[in-house]
């Protein structure tokens, strides 16, 4: 706190919050500010849940502190300011960092503006990084000396406080030039639409029934398919209890064999390549089993079972991608920002059921994608430019 004093520059060492008093007086402060900017360290791929290791505060001044979250210390002042105090949140590429406090506390830091979001919809590109924004907008170097360092480890050196501080220090003068350029293309609507999904608490809870969504499944028939859901559910259990990675319990490679295969034994399970013989044998390999049987009576769901018949047009996914780039020139945005490449395919191929057909990016491109994919427009080249064609112009 000695540089709001004036009496010294604080050394990052000063600014590492170790002790509740600090972390009450930091946060009273912070509360009274127009936006706080946030970031954190954390630790993952030892444990099925991440471990909070630091978070970074700063804010509108630029002036970062360091909250030792592995000291002795009483985080709750911290989760009343991010929770229900009434500053901005502003976070960078912020889904990993909000997961984590929703762990922890069951809330979703609020309101939040996500500088990686707000920097696709002003032209930075595709998943703008945090360095080249600060490059970009506020003209600093961002040292990546220590970015995989180990978090836990204490004491943290000065290079580590002032590489994991520099995550903040510059966010205050990238919030406030994208604010400005959204302001400028009248595009707040398009980040508050982006923001409801990313302050939507069912977008953090991890159902076990829905863990194969974030598996690698490659596509497979119907009966494999929702067997490969009942094992990445029981690896979802078994990985949370043991406080695991859901690798450690089963790869996804294991996984995907097993649903093809549909062992009945321990013998049959160890079979399979990943599959030791003492995990086929064990309480492991008992609720993979049990799970293979349960995938194997469970009813098809009539969507998968019975999947609605989509003609694959190759020449409608090529004239899409041309139209998109139109449309991401014309508004100076990433045209992933609109649509994926497979979301092309899957438009190409009659399914409408994606963010694409809704809220702006409807208006913007949507709605030219379906008339195009419809035969109600026709894309033409014009001076060199594309240009889209009603049919009613053609003769």
């Amino acid at each position: 706190m000695n540089s709001r004093s004036g009496r010294r520059h604080p050394s990052a060492r000063d600014l590492l919050i170790s002790e509740t008093a600090e972390l009450e007086r930091l946060c009273e402060h912070l509360a009274d500010e127009p936006f706080i900017c946030v970031d954190t360290e954390f630790l993952s791929g030892q444990t099925f849940w991440p471990k909070l290791c630091l978070v970074q505060l700063a804010g509108s001044d630029g002036e970062g502190h360091a909250v030792d979250t592995l000291a002795e210390l009483d985080l709750e002042p911290l989760y009343r300011l991010l929770n229900e105090a009434p500053p901005i949140k502003v976070f960078h590429a912020c889904r990993q960092d909000v997961g984590i406090f929703f762990l922890a506390t069951g809330r979703v830091p609020t309101p939040l503006f996500d500088t990686q979001v707000a920097a696709m919809a002003c032209g930075y590109g595709e998943a703008a990084s945090y360095a080249n924004l600060a490059q970009a907008i506020a003209g600093v170097t961002i040292s990546k000396a220590d970015r995989y360092t180990d978090w836990s480890r204490r004491p943290l050196s000065p290079a580590q406080l002032a590489y994991a501080l520099a995550d903040v220090t510059h966010l205050p003068a990238i919030y406030r030039k994208l604010a400005d350029r959204l302001d400028e293309a009248d595009r707040w609507e398009w980040l508050d639409e982006e923001m409801e999904t990313l302050t939507d608490p069912d977008s953090y809870r991890l159902r076990a029934e829905e863990a194969w969504r974030r598996a690698k499944l490659p596509p497979l028939p119907p009966r494999q398919q929702l067997v490969a859901q009942f094992l990445a559910a029981a690896r979802e259990e078994m990985a949370k209890k043991a406080d695991r990675p859901r690798r450690w319990i089963l790869s996804d490679e294991a996984l995907v064999q097993i649903a093809r295969t549909g062992p009945s034994s321990a013998g049959e399970l160890a079979e399979v390549r990943g599959v030791s013989e003492t995990v086929a044998r064990g309480r492991t390999g008992s609720r993979l089993l049990e799970a293979v049987r349960e995938g194997r009576a469970a009813t098809l769901p009539k969507a998968e079972g019975r999947p609605k018949s989509r003609h694959k047009s190759p020449a409608a996914a090529v004239l899409l991608r041309a139209l998109i780039r139109q449309v991401a020139a014309e508004h100076g945005i990433a045209p992933k920002l609109l649509a994926s490449t497979e979301e092309l395919d899957r438009i190409a191929a009659g399914d409408r059921d994606m963010a694409a057909f809704r809220g702006w990016r409807n208006r913007v491109f949507g709605e030219r994608a379906a008339a195009l994919c419809e035969g109600r427009i026709a894309l033409g080249v014009d001076g060199g430019k594309l240009r889209e064609i009603p049919l009613d112009e053609q003769g």
